[in-house]
Protein backbone atom coordinates (compact mmCIF):
# COMPACT_ATOMS: atom_id res chain seq x y z
CA UNK A 1 0.00 0.00 0.00
CA UNK A 2 2.73 2.33 1.09
CA UNK A 3 4.13 2.11 -2.72
CA UNK A 4 0.93 2.79 -4.55
CA UNK A 5 0.46 5.63 -2.30
CA UNK A 6 3.51 7.21 -3.58
CA UNK A 7 3.12 6.35 -6.66
CA UNK A 8 -0.71 7.88 -7.04
CA UNK A 9 0.96 10.97 -4.90
CA UNK A 10 3.84 11.87 -7.71
CA UNK A 11 1.23 11.30 -10.43
CA UNK A 12 -1.15 13.57 -8.76
CA UNK A 13 0.83 16.49 -8.06
CA UNK A 14 0.29 19.71 -7.97
CA UNK A 15 -2.31 18.84 -5.51
CA UNK A 16 -4.62 21.17 -6.54
CA UNK A 17 -7.17 23.27 -4.28
CA UNK A 18 -10.45 21.31 -4.80
CA UNK A 19 -9.03 18.23 -4.49
CA UNK A 20 -7.85 19.19 -1.15
CA UNK A 21 -10.89 20.99 -0.28
CA UNK A 22 -12.57 17.56 -1.61
CA UNK A 23 -11.12 15.09 0.96
CA UNK A 24 -11.50 17.26 3.85
CA UNK A 25 -15.10 17.27 2.98
CA UNK A 26 -14.71 13.25 2.50
CA UNK A 27 -13.63 13.50 6.07
CA UNK A 28 -15.88 15.45 7.59
CA UNK A 29 -18.89 13.25 6.53
CA UNK A 30 -16.92 9.81 7.57
CA UNK A 31 -17.78 11.34 10.70
CA UNK A 32 -20.75 13.52 11.05
CA UNK A 33 -22.55 10.55 9.18
CA UNK A 34 -21.47 8.12 11.27
CA UNK A 35 -21.08 9.98 14.60
CA UNK A 36 -23.45 7.34 16.85
CA UNK A 37 -21.18 4.72 15.75
CA UNK A 38 -18.15 6.62 16.04
CA UNK A 39 -19.29 7.40 20.15
CA UNK A 40 -20.54 3.67 20.86
CA UNK A 41 -17.13 2.54 19.79
CA UNK A 42 -15.38 5.21 21.96
CA UNK A 43 -17.36 4.27 25.15
CA UNK A 44 -16.21 0.77 24.88
CA UNK A 45 -12.86 1.56 24.46
CA UNK A 46 -12.99 4.13 27.59
CA UNK A 47 -15.43 2.82 30.46
CA UNK A 48 -15.52 6.56 31.70
CA UNK A 49 -16.82 7.72 28.66
CA UNK A 50 -20.66 8.17 27.76
CA UNK A 51 -21.99 9.32 24.64
CA UNK A 52 -22.76 12.58 25.32
CA UNK A 53 -19.69 13.12 26.55
CA UNK A 54 -17.97 11.32 23.13
CA UNK A 55 -20.09 13.71 21.22
CA UNK A 56 -19.09 16.72 22.49
CA UNK A 57 -15.33 16.22 23.35
CA UNK A 58 -14.52 14.23 20.47
CA UNK A 59 -16.63 13.80 17.25
CA UNK A 60 -17.57 17.75 17.51
CA UNK A 61 -14.34 19.30 17.81
CA UNK A 62 -13.18 17.01 14.89
CA UNK A 63 -16.07 18.25 12.86
CA UNK A 64 -14.99 21.58 13.29
CA UNK A 65 -11.11 21.50 12.73
CA UNK A 66 -12.24 19.63 9.65
CA UNK A 67 -14.16 22.12 8.48
CA UNK A 68 -11.81 25.44 9.00
CA UNK A 69 -9.71 23.22 7.14
CA UNK A 70 -11.75 23.15 4.38
CA UNK A 71 -12.81 26.79 4.43
CA UNK A 72 -9.20 27.86 5.27
CA UNK A 73 -6.65 26.10 2.81
CA UNK A 74 -6.89 27.80 -0.54
CA UNK A 75 -5.30 30.72 1.44
CA UNK A 76 -2.73 28.18 3.54
CA UNK A 77 -1.60 26.87 0.30
CA UNK A 78 -0.91 30.66 -1.55
CA UNK A 79 3.05 31.54 -2.08
CA UNK A 80 4.01 34.11 0.75
CA UNK A 81 6.49 36.53 -0.42
CA UNK A 82 10.31 36.00 0.72
CA UNK A 83 12.66 38.38 2.46
CA UNK A 84 9.88 40.42 4.22
CA UNK A 85 8.15 43.26 2.90
CA UNK A 86 10.80 43.88 0.19
CA UNK A 87 10.39 40.47 -0.77
CA UNK A 88 6.66 41.09 -1.64
CA UNK A 89 7.32 44.80 -3.14
CA UNK A 90 10.32 43.47 -5.69
CA UNK A 91 7.87 41.52 -8.63
CA UNK A 92 10.42 39.16 -8.88
CA UNK A 93 11.33 38.12 -5.48
CA UNK A 94 11.83 34.98 -3.40
CA UNK A 95 8.88 33.57 -2.17
CA UNK A 96 7.78 30.64 0.10
CA UNK A 97 5.52 27.91 -0.88
CA UNK A 98 4.29 25.13 0.81
CA UNK A 99 4.39 21.27 -0.69
CA UNK A 100 2.91 18.70 0.39
CA UNK A 101 5.75 15.75 2.08
CA UNK A 102 4.31 12.54 0.64
CA UNK A 103 3.02 9.39 2.07
CA UNK A 104 2.85 10.31 5.63
CA UNK A 105 2.08 8.05 8.87
CA UNK A 106 -0.57 9.33 11.72
CA UNK A 107 -0.33 7.02 15.21
CA UNK A 108 -3.39 8.09 16.76
CA UNK A 109 -2.66 8.29 21.00
CA UNK A 110 -4.98 6.69 23.09
CA UNK A 111 -6.24 9.99 24.75
CA UNK A 112 -8.77 11.47 22.81
CA UNK A 113 -8.06 9.53 19.28
CA UNK A 114 -11.01 10.37 17.49
CA UNK A 115 -10.64 14.45 17.63
CA UNK A 116 -6.76 14.05 18.10
CA UNK A 117 -7.33 11.88 14.73
CA UNK A 118 -9.49 14.32 13.12
CA UNK A 119 -6.90 17.25 13.77
CA UNK A 120 -4.10 15.64 12.56
CA UNK A 121 -6.11 14.04 9.20
CA UNK A 122 -6.97 18.03 8.81
CA UNK A 123 -3.47 19.13 8.89
CA UNK A 124 -2.58 15.96 6.77
CA UNK A 125 -5.15 16.20 3.78
CA UNK A 126 -4.91 20.03 3.51
CA UNK A 127 -1.12 19.31 3.09
CA UNK A 128 -1.90 17.94 0.18
CA UNK A 129 -0.69 14.27 1.20
CA UNK A 130 -1.75 11.32 1.59
CA UNK A 131 -2.05 9.14 4.42
CA UNK A 132 -1.77 5.87 6.49
CA UNK A 133 -3.38 5.89 10.01
CA UNK A 134 -2.37 3.53 12.77
CA UNK A 135 -4.61 3.88 16.09
CA UNK A 136 -3.39 2.81 19.63
CA UNK A 137 -3.96 -0.47 20.92
CA UNK A 138 -6.23 0.72 23.65
CA UNK A 139 -8.63 2.22 20.77
CA UNK A 140 -9.45 -1.30 19.16
CA UNK A 141 -13.19 -0.80 18.68
CA UNK A 142 -12.21 2.53 17.23
CA UNK A 143 -9.60 1.33 15.27
CA UNK A 144 -12.17 -1.46 13.84
CA UNK A 145 -15.12 1.25 12.53
CA UNK A 146 -12.58 3.73 11.34
CA UNK A 147 -11.04 0.28 8.94
CA UNK A 148 -14.33 -0.29 7.82
CA UNK A 149 -15.56 3.71 7.23
CA UNK A 150 -12.73 4.44 5.26
CA UNK A 151 -12.79 2.58 2.47
CA UNK A 152 -16.60 3.84 2.09
CA UNK A 153 -14.92 7.83 2.07
CA UNK A 154 -11.64 7.26 0.20
CA UNK A 155 -9.52 5.52 -2.22
CA UNK A 156 -6.83 3.45 0.17
CA UNK A 157 -4.03 5.33 -1.75
CA UNK A 158 -5.60 8.64 -0.45
CA UNK A 159 -6.33 7.31 2.99
CA UNK A 160 -5.79 3.57 4.44
CA UNK A 161 -5.76 2.36 8.11
CA UNK A 162 -2.75 0.58 9.17
CA UNK A 163 -2.32 -2.79 10.79
CA UNK A 164 -0.22 -2.26 14.10
CA UNK A 165 3.03 -4.31 12.37
CA UNK A 166 3.03 -1.80 9.31
CA UNK A 167 6.73 -1.05 8.39
CA UNK A 168 7.03 2.47 9.66
CA UNK A 169 10.47 3.22 7.73
CA UNK A 170 9.38 4.23 3.99
CA UNK A 171 6.96 6.69 4.98
CA UNK A 172 7.78 10.54 3.85
CA UNK A 173 6.91 11.76 7.68
CA UNK A 174 5.56 9.91 10.62
CA UNK A 175 3.24 12.15 13.18
CA UNK A 176 2.40 10.65 16.82
CA UNK A 177 -0.22 12.57 18.70
CA UNK A 178 0.04 16.57 19.57
CA UNK A 179 2.93 18.73 18.22
CA UNK A 180 5.44 19.31 21.02
CA UNK A 181 7.35 22.12 20.60
CA UNK A 182 8.24 21.14 16.68
CA UNK A 183 8.50 24.33 13.98
CA UNK A 184 6.11 24.56 11.56
CA UNK A 185 6.73 23.61 8.31
CA UNK A 186 9.99 21.11 9.87
CA UNK A 187 11.77 19.28 7.52
CA UNK A 188 11.22 15.25 7.37
CA UNK A 189 14.24 13.48 8.14
CA UNK A 190 14.20 11.97 4.45
CA UNK A 191 16.47 13.87 1.57
CA UNK A 192 18.17 13.59 -1.09
CA UNK A 193 20.63 15.03 -3.64
CA UNK A 194 20.62 18.87 -5.23
CA UNK A 195 19.86 18.83 -8.82
CA UNK A 196 20.40 20.81 -11.60
CA UNK A 197 17.76 20.02 -14.88
CA UNK A 198 19.01 21.32 -17.79
CA UNK A 199 16.22 22.23 -20.54
CA UNK A 200 16.59 22.01 -24.01
CA UNK A 201 16.26 25.71 -23.82
CA UNK A 202 18.75 26.69 -22.05
CA UNK A 203 22.00 28.87 -23.11
CA UNK A 204 24.37 26.02 -22.91
CA UNK A 205 27.50 28.07 -22.16
CA UNK A 206 26.17 30.56 -19.88
CA UNK A 207 24.68 27.30 -17.87
CA UNK A 208 27.25 25.39 -17.49
CA UNK A 209 29.26 28.63 -16.31
CA UNK A 210 26.61 29.18 -13.50
CA UNK A 211 26.75 25.25 -12.51
CA UNK A 212 30.60 25.34 -12.28
CA UNK A 213 30.76 28.24 -10.59
CA UNK A 214 28.11 27.01 -7.81
CA UNK A 215 30.32 23.65 -7.81
CA UNK A 216 33.36 25.69 -6.88
CA UNK A 217 31.86 27.28 -3.80
CA UNK A 218 33.96 26.10 -0.92
CA UNK A 219 35.49 23.28 -2.69
CA UNK A 220 31.80 21.66 -3.76
CA UNK A 221 31.15 20.84 -0.47
CA UNK A 222 28.49 23.23 0.59
CA UNK A 223 25.62 22.08 1.47
CA UNK A 224 23.32 23.31 -1.56
CA UNK A 225 25.92 22.96 -4.35
CA UNK A 226 24.88 21.03 -7.46
CA UNK A 227 25.20 17.13 -6.42
CA UNK A 228 23.89 15.98 -9.92
CA UNK A 229 23.51 17.18 -13.31
CA UNK A 230 20.55 15.54 -15.70
CA UNK A 231 20.68 16.70 -19.48
CA UNK A 232 19.47 16.10 -22.87
CA UNK A 233 20.67 12.90 -23.74
CA UNK A 234 21.63 14.19 -27.57
CA UNK A 235 23.57 17.18 -26.08
CA UNK A 236 25.03 15.18 -23.40
CA UNK A 237 28.34 15.08 -25.33
CA UNK A 238 28.31 18.77 -26.48
CA UNK A 239 27.13 20.07 -22.56
CA UNK A 240 30.18 17.84 -21.05
CA UNK A 241 32.13 20.23 -23.16
CA UNK A 242 30.74 23.41 -21.76
CA UNK A 243 31.51 22.64 -18.55
CA UNK A 244 34.89 21.33 -18.88
CA UNK A 245 35.76 24.59 -20.52
CA UNK A 246 34.24 26.66 -18.02
CA UNK A 247 35.98 24.57 -15.05
CA UNK A 248 39.07 24.99 -16.81
CA UNK A 249 38.95 28.90 -15.91
CA UNK A 250 40.62 30.02 -13.15
CA UNK A 251 38.22 30.33 -10.39
CA UNK A 252 37.48 33.11 -7.63
CA UNK A 253 36.50 30.98 -4.87
CA UNK A 254 39.66 30.11 -2.50
CA UNK A 255 38.25 26.85 -0.46
CA UNK A 256 40.24 25.35 2.17
CA UNK A 257 42.07 22.26 0.50
CA UNK A 258 40.97 18.99 1.22
CA UNK A 259 42.46 16.51 3.84
CA UNK A 260 44.19 13.75 2.39
CA UNK A 261 41.48 11.22 3.95
CA UNK A 262 38.87 13.24 1.60
CA UNK A 263 41.12 13.04 -1.58
CA UNK A 264 41.38 9.36 -1.10
CA UNK A 265 37.44 9.11 -0.68
CA UNK A 266 37.04 11.07 -3.89
CA UNK A 267 39.73 9.45 -5.76
CA UNK A 268 37.53 6.06 -4.92
CA UNK A 269 34.86 7.55 -6.71
CA UNK A 270 36.02 8.63 -9.37
CA UNK A 271 37.63 4.76 -9.91
CA UNK A 272 34.17 3.30 -9.12
CA UNK A 273 32.61 5.39 -11.53
CA UNK A 274 35.01 4.28 -14.39
CA UNK A 275 34.56 0.63 -13.97
CA UNK A 276 30.79 1.09 -14.02
CA UNK A 277 31.54 2.75 -17.57
CA UNK A 278 31.66 6.19 -16.48
CA UNK A 279 34.36 8.92 -18.53
CA UNK A 280 35.81 10.85 -16.25
CA UNK A 281 36.25 14.55 -17.56
CA UNK A 282 39.09 15.99 -14.97
CA UNK A 283 39.85 20.14 -15.63
CA UNK A 284 42.58 21.25 -14.07
CA UNK A 285 42.50 25.59 -14.55
CA UNK A 286 45.08 27.24 -15.45
CA UNK A 287 46.36 29.40 -12.86
CA UNK A 288 44.42 28.95 -9.33
CA UNK A 289 41.30 26.93 -9.11
CA UNK A 290 40.87 23.49 -7.86
CA UNK A 291 40.29 20.50 -10.54
CA UNK A 292 36.35 19.47 -11.29
CA UNK A 293 35.42 15.87 -12.77
CA UNK A 294 32.94 15.73 -14.45
CA UNK A 295 32.04 12.30 -15.11
CA UNK A 296 29.65 11.26 -18.13
CA UNK A 297 26.99 8.06 -18.83
CA UNK A 298 26.59 8.18 -15.00
CA UNK A 299 24.48 5.58 -13.92
CA UNK A 300 22.00 4.90 -10.57
CA UNK A 301 24.83 2.14 -9.44
CA UNK A 302 27.78 4.38 -9.04
CA UNK A 303 28.69 5.44 -5.76
CA UNK A 304 28.81 9.12 -6.66
CA UNK A 305 24.76 9.04 -7.59
CA UNK A 306 24.37 6.75 -4.23
CA UNK A 307 26.80 8.71 -1.33
CA UNK A 308 27.38 12.09 -0.50
CA UNK A 309 29.97 13.85 -2.70
CA UNK A 310 31.15 17.24 -1.01
CA UNK A 311 33.84 17.67 -3.01
CA UNK A 312 34.31 18.71 -7.23
CA UNK A 313 32.82 15.51 -8.50
CA UNK A 314 29.85 16.24 -11.16
CA UNK A 315 28.08 13.47 -12.41
CA UNK A 316 25.99 13.46 -15.74
CA UNK A 317 22.91 11.58 -16.10
CA UNK A 318 20.63 11.97 -19.29
CA UNK A 319 16.72 12.04 -20.00
CA UNK A 320 14.89 11.85 -23.09
CA UNK A 321 11.58 13.62 -21.93
CA UNK A 322 11.39 16.49 -19.58
CA UNK A 323 9.02 14.14 -17.69
CA UNK A 324 11.60 11.58 -17.40
CA UNK A 325 14.15 13.71 -15.65
CA UNK A 326 11.04 14.88 -12.95
CA UNK A 327 10.43 11.06 -12.54
CA UNK A 328 14.02 10.37 -11.56
CA UNK A 329 14.22 13.18 -8.70
CA UNK A 330 10.89 11.83 -7.53
CA UNK A 331 12.57 8.11 -6.97
CA UNK A 332 14.88 9.52 -4.57
CA UNK A 333 14.22 11.79 -1.64
CA UNK A 334 13.10 15.30 -2.01
CA UNK A 335 16.23 17.58 -2.83
CA UNK A 336 17.81 20.30 -0.85
CA UNK A 337 17.63 21.83 -4.02
CA UNK A 338 16.09 22.38 -7.27
CA UNK A 339 17.75 23.91 -10.01
CA UNK A 340 16.21 24.24 -13.46
CA UNK A 341 18.23 26.17 -16.58
CA UNK A 342 16.17 26.92 -19.16
CA UNK A 343 13.73 29.92 -21.35
CA UNK A 344 10.69 27.28 -21.95
CA UNK A 345 8.54 29.25 -19.11
CA UNK A 346 5.81 26.00 -19.68
CA UNK A 347 8.57 23.43 -18.70
CA UNK A 348 9.71 25.57 -15.74
CA UNK A 349 6.18 25.07 -14.50
CA UNK A 350 6.08 21.75 -14.88
CA UNK A 351 9.29 20.96 -13.25
CA UNK A 352 8.43 23.17 -10.21
CA UNK A 353 4.72 21.71 -9.84
CA UNK A 354 5.96 18.24 -10.57
CA UNK A 355 8.74 18.04 -7.73
CA UNK A 356 9.61 18.58 -4.34
CA UNK A 357 12.33 20.22 -2.63
CA UNK A 358 13.79 22.71 0.57
CA UNK A 359 14.93 25.25 -1.98
CA UNK A 360 14.08 26.09 -6.22
CA UNK A 361 15.91 28.00 -8.40
CA UNK A 362 16.22 29.08 -11.88
CA UNK A 363 18.65 30.78 -14.14
CA UNK A 364 21.12 33.12 -12.58
CA UNK A 365 20.15 32.13 -9.03
CA UNK A 366 21.92 29.43 -8.11
CA UNK A 367 24.76 31.38 -6.53
CA UNK A 368 22.61 34.05 -4.96
CA UNK A 369 20.37 30.75 -3.42
CA UNK A 370 23.59 29.19 -2.18
CA UNK A 371 24.66 32.31 -0.20
CA UNK A 372 21.53 33.24 0.90
CA UNK A 373 19.47 30.74 3.78
CA UNK A 374 22.24 27.83 3.16
CA UNK A 375 18.53 26.44 2.55
CA UNK A 376 16.81 27.19 6.10
CA UNK A 377 13.77 28.54 4.47
CA UNK A 378 12.32 31.57 6.05
CA UNK A 379 9.06 30.84 7.79
CA UNK A 380 6.40 33.24 7.54
CA UNK A 381 4.12 34.52 10.94
CA UNK A 382 2.98 32.36 13.53
CA UNK A 383 -0.23 30.78 12.62
CA UNK A 384 -3.35 29.57 14.62
CA UNK A 385 -3.61 26.10 15.60
CA UNK A 386 -5.15 24.58 12.67
CA UNK A 387 -2.87 26.77 10.26
CA UNK A 388 -0.25 24.96 12.24
CA UNK A 389 -1.54 21.46 11.55
CA UNK A 390 -1.12 22.19 7.88
CA UNK A 391 2.11 23.55 8.10
CA UNK A 392 3.36 20.67 10.39
CA UNK A 393 2.24 18.29 7.39
CA UNK A 394 3.83 20.61 4.66
CA UNK A 395 7.48 20.70 3.37
CA UNK A 396 9.01 24.57 3.22
CA UNK A 397 10.49 25.48 -0.54
CA UNK A 398 11.73 28.80 -1.03
CA UNK A 399 11.77 29.98 -4.76
CA UNK A 400 14.46 32.01 -6.01
CA UNK A 401 13.27 33.69 -9.21
CA UNK A 402 15.06 36.41 -9.48
CA UNK A 403 17.85 38.98 -7.56
CA UNK A 404 17.74 42.27 -7.14
CA UNK A 405 19.81 44.35 -9.48
CA UNK A 406 23.49 43.66 -9.06
CA UNK A 407 23.17 41.32 -6.02
CA UNK A 408 24.17 37.57 -6.36
CA UNK A 409 28.26 38.06 -6.70
CA UNK A 410 30.04 38.74 -9.79
CA UNK A 411 27.85 38.04 -13.16
CA UNK A 412 29.00 34.05 -14.58
CA UNK A 413 31.52 34.34 -16.90
CA UNK A 414 30.29 33.49 -20.21
CA UNK A 415 32.70 30.31 -22.41
CA UNK A 416 31.48 30.86 -26.02
CA UNK A 417 34.51 32.33 -26.72
CA UNK A 418 36.90 29.69 -25.38
CA UNK A 419 38.25 27.19 -27.84
CA UNK A 420 41.82 25.03 -28.32
CA UNK A 421 41.76 22.86 -25.57
CA UNK A 422 40.19 19.75 -25.55
CA UNK A 423 38.93 18.04 -22.52
CA UNK A 424 40.90 15.50 -20.89
CA UNK A 425 39.53 12.22 -20.69
CA UNK A 426 41.21 9.56 -17.17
Amino acid sequence: MLEAQRAAFFAELPVLPAVRRDRLRRAALMLEQNARGLAESLMRDQATQDAESAMRDEVVPGLLVLGEARQQVADWIRPKAGRGLLGGLWPGGDRLEYQPVGVVGIMAPAALPLMRTACLLAGALAAGNRVMLRLDAASSHLEVMLRELAPRYFDPRELAVMPGDVDEAGLDLLVSGEPAGEPAGALPARTGKSAVILGRSAKFPRAAGEVIAAKRFDGGRALLAPDIMLVPAEQEEAIAGWLWRAAMQAGTDQAPPLSAEACDRLAALLEDARARGGEVMSAEPRGAGMPLHIVRHATPDMRVMREEIAGPILPLSNYARIEDAIAWTNRLPPAPALYYLGQDPAERRRVAQGTLSSLFATDGQIRAAMRGSAGIPEMPLPAGEAEAGFRRFSRVRRTCRRSWPGSGGSPVREVEALGGAEPALR
